[in-house]
């Protein structure tokens, strides 16, 4: 996409997470996949938002449903 700034990458999600002055719920978003969601999590992601991922597939509804498998 042309209208988003440069990735951040999952060491800023590490940084976040382990940041204690941040009190506000977080959402890691951008550049997220089936393949790799659950390294976002791992990296201290305690919530995403996917959007690209499950619009571009083939059947969204059987994507939203592996997303909810992983996320569980």
């Amino acid at each position: 996409k042309a209208d988003v700034g440069v990735p951040v990458g999952l060491e800023l999600v590490r940084e976040i997470a382990a940041c204690r002055e941040i009190t506000v719920p977080w959402f890691a978003i951008g550049g997220i996949k089936l393949y790799n969601v659950r390294e976002v999590l791992a990296a201290g992601a305690a919530r995403v938002a996917v959007v690209s991922d499950l619009m571009a597939a083939p059947d969204p509804q059987a994507q939203a449903a592996a997303y909810m498998a992983v996320l569980q």
